[in-house]
């Protein structure tokens, strides 16, 4: 898990999102996650994704594009 502390890094987001307008709740979830997954194993950002509706709506998304991109890889031109 690279030294972050998944139980404080929920914490802290689910702190802050209080701070955040209802509006723009996913599109900071978004960006977030956006960084985690390259500093979370995977377990850990499944877990982290289990927070809240925004964070696994983050999650489905990054997991939806990644999966297209093995199948652009993979595709014969």
């Amino acid at each position: 898990m690279n030294g972050i502390n998944l139980d404080v890094l929920i914490e802290t987001y689910s702190t802050l999102k209080q701070y955040i307008t209802p509006k723009d709740r996913q599109e900071a979830a978004d960006a977030l996650t956006s960084v985690l997954v390259d500093l979370l194993d995977d377990n850990s950002m499944k877990e982290f994704a289990s927070t809240d509706s925004f964070t696994k709506n983050s999650f489905k998304e990054y997991a939806t594009g990644f999966d297209d991109e093995d199948e652009d890889e993979n595709q014969d031109y």
